[in-house]
């Protein structure tokens, strides 16, 4: 039986899950603020072909309804072992209705078109990307590895080919300095890639992670709460959304949302500009919450 390599990770909405850890690591493993794979010191592989089959076979069940293949960026496997592990995953799980990746904006781009076309067509659903930010000094100081125009172009090239998006922005990310330049930029990102789910999580700063070093030397200041709010504002305010899912409701945040967009948009705003204006830290979580998180 192959056990699954760790850490693995995967989005909290995938919790109930089929996973198949189709690569082992981050194909990228650059970003300043990460230490999800630095703390183990886990090298980026691809699985086989064989592996990969064996893992569905070894852990398909009629009662799953999702799978995600993970992990880290998993979307940089070769487009012909995607879709044979596509094919499997729904011929051994007769209810499986969705199926999700994790994927970077360097992977998708370098995908060609007919490519994702043919994706959506073997039933990928939905792409996860890490987008942070907007803003395209932040991302450069983070290493993202992608710039505010290529992060544009994969979203609606993965829409394009009928591929839905869910893209996690990082509020606090830019620190006190750039806080507000990365929350503009972001919500003008958000508004022209159109994702279809937009998950906000709130900056951790992690031992393990290059910007620890930079945080504790003062290089880098981390927003207090009430400032990270204000981004919060920001984004939920300037973005506009087709038709999306606006969440903040991830353990890493002040205050959670889960608002559909536009629908929802107006009063999510109110309520997010009340909380600001009145200093209320009734209705904003514990930083117990975070410091759990900080030290998962």
């Amino acid at each position: 039986m192959i056990k699954f390599e760790q850490p693995m990770f995967r989005p909290p909405s995938e919790a109930n899950s089929l996973l198949i850890q189709a690569t082992v690591g981050c194909s990228h493993n650059s970003c300043t603020y990460c230490a999800m794979y630095r703390e183990s010191n886990q090298k980026f592989r691809m699985r086989s072909e064989k592996e990969i089959f064996q893992i569905i076979n070894e852990n398909s069940s009629p009662t799953y309804k999702k799978a995600f293949i993970a992990d880290g960026n998993a979307l940089v496997l070769p487009t012909k072992l995607l879709l044979k592990t596509i094919k499997r995953i729904y011929e051994n799980n007769k209810n499986i209705k969705q199926i999700s990746i994790y994927g970077n904006v360097g992977d998708i781009l370098r995908k060609k078109p007919e490519d994702l076309k043919e994706l959506a067509a073997a039933g990928l659903d939905m792409v996860y990307i890490g987008f942070e930010s907007g803003d395209d000094v932040t991302l450069k100081r983070i290493k993202k590895g992608a710039n505010k125009i290529k992060t544009i172009d994969s979203m609606r090239k993965l829409k394009d080919a009928g591929i839905k998006v869910s893209g996690m922005v990082l509020l606090g990310v830019g620190g006190k300095e750039r806080s507000f330049v990365h929350a503009y930029e972001t919500a003008d990102m958000l508004s022209k890639g159109d994702p279809d789910y937009v998950g906000l999580l709130s900056l951790q700063v992690r031992p393990g992670a290059p910007i620890y070093k930079s945080w504790e030397s003062g290089d880098f200041e981390l927003p207090d709460k009430f400032q990270i709010l204000k981004e919060l504002e920001i984004i939920a305010e300037n973005t506009v959304l087709t038709n999306g899912h606006f969440f903040s409701n991830h353990i890493s945040n002040y205050l959670p949302i889960k608002a559909i967009y536009p629908r929802d948009k107006e009063k999510t705003v109110k309520k997010i500009k009340g909380i600001i204006s009145k200093k209320s830290e009734k209705d904003l979580r514990s930083e117990y919450y975070r410091d759990v998180v900080n030290q998962y």
